[in-house]
């Protein structure tokens, strides 16, 4: 279930930095937040994904 979970976070990790790419081109304020907050999203996202993965193993 974690692993799965873990993919998941890191997959919502991968799309978030691919807004925050489409932000830092276009302007275009997805949901009111900046590229560079897109980004932190996408770290934090990143860090619990293989957290998770890791306690699976």
């Amino acid at each position: 279930m974690e692993k799965k979970y873990g993919d998941g976070l890191i997959i919502l990790s991968v799309l978030a930095v691919l807004v925050s790419g489409y932000d830092s081109l276009y302007k275009a304020d997805v949901f009111g937040l900046a590229g560079t907050q897109w980004m932190l999203i996408a770290l934090v996202l990143a860090v619990y994904g293989v957290y998770a993965k890791m306690r699976m193993a």
